[in-house]
């Protein structure tokens, strides 16, 4: 019991250790340092209670995650593509950002609704 609990409260803080060592490694690419951040982020988060040995329970549904995942990894790409010059839709034009922030915050998401449809695939 000892140990499950000492394992509660060490594997998050390795992980936060682990993310504080390994984000200023990926400031100087780009666009691709927010993607890369953000996914990292949110494996991490995904992954926080199935390794500090809590969240057993398994979701039934969690395996639709991959379209709204699909989804942000389709907007993310148009974003790359519009910031690139290379498409200019207008009517997509509400998606576009030049912020690393949201697409920070957009590559969070699809890390962690990937991480979560594999770990709960049947």
């Amino acid at each position: 019991m000892f140990l499950r609990k000492l394992t509660v409260i060490v594997a998050p803080l390795l992980l936060a250790l682990l993310m504080c060592l390994l984000l200023p490694l990926l400031d100087n690419l780009g666009f691709w340092s927010s993607v890369l951040k953000g996914l990292l982020l949110g494996v991490t988060l995904a992954l926080l209670l199935p390794v500090s040995g809590a969240g057993r329970r398994r979701e039934p549904f969690a395996g639709l995650l991959w379209i709204p995942a699909l989804i942000l990894a389709l907007v993310v790409t148009y974003q790359y593509l519009q910031g690139m010059g290379m498409v200019n839709l207008p009517v997509l034009k509400m998606l576009a950002t030049s912020k690393g922030q949201v697409v920070l915050v957009e590559c969070a998401f699809i890390g962690y609704m990937a991480t979560q449809c594999i770990r709960t695939r049947k």
